[in-house]
């Protein structure tokens, strides 16, 4: 759906206080000034939901369950939809999903973009709301965009050039099931044409079903297709080749030399709250993985930083994630501190069969001064929750941010 074509029509705007609902508010103003527009959002009570049947079009945003909706029969897209449908035919979108590694391939391969010196904006889930950008697109700009499942949902259109870095049971109180989870994901494929392109890791299952979902080009890549060492980077765990070879094959196909590729990702800096050190306080080395809320990203930072880890913060909100294997790595890693918080803490600490002693924290000050107390001199206490942030805090950005305050303090 053009933006523009919502001249003239009644919209309703779910979520319209969010990132991407105010974004929306705008775009429509500029776009579409004779639309009639409703401004929905749960700050105005638990009904704001109600009575949607006459509105031409219900743009909802990606964070409302979909199971709150109840009529199936309602005209329901999302910014992120619109924008595809808006922006100049010309403009090559690079959409990148999966489980885990979406954010650090999204911003690599923006960053090896930047380094070819091409026209690229990062946008979606990670970057600035895509809609923002409806004007910005034409031939050789490039707009990389992170897409979670939520926006997936309503998207009925591909970008021409895929990305799909893993897949492993998320969301699925969100989405219902692990089925309806994956149909989600592989909206960012099957609506490509046989032109189109999408590269996925070939090691995981998954992604490799989300790519076959494409008529288009599939190209699978493995940790061997990095161009560099993840000594010769500023990132953290060998699981980054995975992230590496990904934006390199999508930089391969743009055109863009390896001797480019290298150089800008040796000058990643990576991002905030992915396996991020902290540094040393109060004889401790602190790293903040907040971003990683299920417990397969949580295994792959104890790998990335085993044997260091003396200490690991985890627990959130609850999900009903399976911690067993997670258990089953603590156990070998030699971590000597285990702190649970939140609601998934319980569950976790039964999980834990090793001969770390597990200690219980009713906040992240409480996490943070019990690691301070038993933590060994100069090991890491890690925080990777497993679990999401939701309850105690509003995202894994404020969970991350509390965890570096608390550190800091004497």
């Amino acid at each position: 759906m053009n933006i523009r074509d919502l001249n003239g029509k009644s919209v309703a705007i779910l979520g319209a206080l969010g990132r991407e609902g105010v974004a929306m508010q705008e775009a429509l103003k500029a776009f579409a000034p004779k639309a009639t527009v409703e401004l929905r959002d749960m700050k105005d009570g638990p009904d704001y939901l109600d009575n949607l049947d006459g509105f031409d079009v219900v743009i909802k945003a990606p964070g409302i369950p979909p199971h709150l909706i109840t009529n199936p029969d309602l005209p329901i897209t999302n910014s992120t939809q619109i924008f595809l449908d808006s922006i100049d035919p010309q403009t090559t979108v690079i959409g990148v999903t999966g489980s885990k590694g979406k954010s650090t391939v999204s911003s690599l391969i923006t960053a090896i973009l930047t380094e070819a010196g091409k026209d690229v904006q990062l946008v979606g889930n990670i970057g600035d709301a895509a809609i923002a950008y409806i004007e910005g697109g034409g031939l050789n700009k490039f707009f990389v965009q992170e897409f979670s499942s939520y926006q997936l949902m309503q998207v009925s259109s591909s970008p021409k050039i895929a990305v799909v870095t893993s897949f492993f049971p998320e969301h699925l109180d969100y989405h219902g099931s692990l089925e309806e989870y994956k149909e989600a994901k592989k909206h960012l494929t099957k609506f490509q044409a046989p032109e189109d392109i999408v590269f996925y890791y070939g090691e995981s299952e998954g992604a490799k079903e989300i790519a076959d979902a494409s008529v288009g080009t599939k190209v699978s890549y493995t940790a061997d297709d990095s161009p560099i060492a993840i000594i010769d980077t500023k990132l953290v765990g060998t699981h980054n080749l995975f992230n590496i070879a990904a934006a390199a094959a999508v930089a391969r196909h743009i055109g863009i030399s390896d001797d480019i590729i290298i150089e800008a990702v040796r000058n990643f800096d990576g991002l905030p709250h992915r396996l991020k050190d902290l540094g040393k306080h109060h004889g401790t080395y602190w790293v903040d993985d907040a971003i990683s809320t299920t417990p397969e990203s949580t295994i792959a930072a104890i790998h990335a930083l085993t044997p260091n880890v003396k200490t690991i913060i985890l627990g959130g909100q609850d999900r009903g994630n399976d911690f067993a294997q997670l258990g089953e790595v603590i156990a070998a890693s030699g971590i000597e501190n285990v702190i649970v918080m939140g609601e998934s803490g319980p569950r976790i600490k039964e999980s834990i069969d090793s001969t770390a002693t597990v200690h219980e924290a009713s906040s992240m000050k409480d996490a943070v001064a019990s690691a301070k107390d038993n933590t060994s001199a100069g090991s890491i206490c890690l925080l990777s929750p497993a679990s999401p942030s939701y309850g105690m805090f509003k995202d894994f950005e404020e969970k991350g941010d509390a965890f570096k305050e608390e550190i800091i303090k004497k």
